[in-house]
């Protein structure tokens, strides 16, 4: 018989006490996770790639700059003076047939030389320019030329650093056969 005044017994006290289910863990992340990070990865490619042909775009830039500070400006023979305007010709000409990747550009020579070097200079000022590149088209073959040197390396320097800053397209056919107009170098 059974006692009544006995509680009767807790039918759950034989089960196990509740296991919780393990915290996520952080790997595989979830689906939105991955597209950010494709999408991180993507900008980073694009900033990089950007970023090589930035540098690539100003390699021959610095180059030429190197190679303009290893020139000597300070020359006060006539003869070293040409030698010195052949050099600095010789190094825009090369470097205007790297740069701009046109063909046109080799066949420019007198007006359309310095009509082209001062339309790409970047700078206001073209009739000052011209005056200071002018010695470039005959300095390198008169016997005398006045020409001051600390400006010519100056300019040159600045033509050479004002092209960072400016996008350019290849030269056209125009500068070729451009008319001596106003402001040019007889």
């Amino acid at each position: 018989m059974k006692n009544l005044n006995q509680l009767p017994q807790n039918p759950l006290a034989g089960l196990k006490d509740i296991h919780l289910p393990p915290q996520p863990g952080w790997w595989p992340p979830a689906l939105g996770w991955w597209l950010v990070a494709i999408l991180l990865l993507a900008i980073l490619i694009f900033m990089l790639r950007a970023w090589r042909r930035r540098q690539a775009r100003l390699r021959p830039i610095k180059l030429a700059l190197k190679e303009l500070k290893a020139l000597d400006f300070t020359v006060s023979d006539a003869n070293q003076r040409q030698l010195l305007l052949q050099q600095v010709s010789a190094l825009m000409r090369r470097f205007s047939l790297t740069f701009f990747q046109d063909k046109e550009v080799a066949d420019l020579c007198g007006q359309p030389w310095l009509n082209f070097l001062c339309e790409n200079s970047g700078t206001v000022d073209r009739v000052a320019l011209r005056k200071t590149f002018a010695p470039l088209l005959l300095g390198p073959y008169a016997p005398t030329c006045e020409v001051d040197l600390r400006a010519l390396e100056e300019a040159v320097a600045d033509w050479f650093k004002n092209l960072r800053r400016q996008k350019f397209k290849p030269t056209s056919a125009s500068h070729k056969n451009q008319p001596a107009g106003k402001g040019d170098i007889s």
